[in-house]
């Protein structure tokens, strides 16, 4: 949390020199993904931090970095690559620290199924594949956005199953996220983010705990680089172990960055 008065310092500084148009494929969310995609051979570089902290007792921070490369392989296929890291510090509570360490690789295949506006909402179909080592990860998402006028929506529907190849378990996630932003101007956006999160047993036996999240989301771009800062916390959880809150399986506050540059 005392990183926020230094981001918030670069967004006013941005907001401030920004004076040229915007990119038309813009990265308004930080939680989704709208169902476009870049332009046949077109590459961007993106670099992601997210921030979770706050649990049920103790000091809880947990820093994941991510850098990833996108290129549009066809105008409605884009690929990425991506290199994930991970940090936890943990005092006074169940949660051990772990040092900043590279955590596994991710292959990103985005398809986007008709041009704008040719049905009520945009579809398009996510699907990622990582390996971290002791374990793989499979995330198919289905993305829907709709612009109108200067207002844009988006909602993605993700699943995910995680495999531990040595013990030959698995767990798995559903969630639900979506986004609705407003146009201030050519170079910035403002909106509102809501995620709900769902912890499974093995594939999707059991439910072990939830949690809901909601909160600001602001987006600055330029033709050569954007950057968008989403600030989450959570209203709703359970099972409940403080305040109506899922601080075990959950954080109390997420905050996530992305920088893109064109390259």
């Amino acid at each position: 949390m005392k990183k926020l008065p230094f981001v918030c310092s670069i967004i006013i500084f941005c907001i401030t020199i920004l004076s040229v148009d915007a990119l038309a494929d813009r990265k308004y969310f930080a939680r989704s993904y709208l169902a476009y995609t870049l332009p046949q051979g077109a590459a961007e570089l993106e670099i992601w931090n997210t921030l979770r902290t706050g649990k049920t007792e103790g000091y809880y921070y947990r820093f994941q970095p991510r850098f990833e490369v996108e290129y549009g392989l066809t105008d409605r296929l884009t690929t990425s690559f991506q290199f994930n890291f991970n940090q936890v510090t943990a005092a006074e509570n169940a949660y051990g620290s772990s040092s900043l360490e590279y955590s596994s690789s991710s292959l990103e295949l985005r398809y986007r199924f008709t041009n704008p506006d040719v049905y009520f909402v945009d579809p398009a179909f996510y699907f990622e594949f990582s390996y971290g080592g002791a374990e793989l990860e499979y995330e198919p998402k289905i993305l829907l956005s709709k612009r109108m006028g200067d207002i844009i929506a988006a909602v993605n529907i993700n699943a995910e199953i995680e495999r531990k190849i040595i013990d030959s378990e698995h767990e798995s996630k559903f969630e639900l996220t979506a986004g609705l932003a407003y146009d201030l101007s050519s170079n910035l956006a403002f909106g509102l983010e809501f995620r709900n999160h769902r912890n499974f047993e093995d594939i999707y036996k059991k439910e072990e705990n939830q949690a809901t999240f909601a909160g600001p989301t602001i987006n600055v771009q330029t033709n050569e680089l954007y950057f968008t800062i989403n600030i989450l916390k959570q209203i709703g959880g359970s099972p409940v172990t403080k305040s109506s809150l899922d601080l075990d399986g959950h954080e109390d506050f997420e905050i996530r960055t992305i920088l893109g540059i064109n390259l």
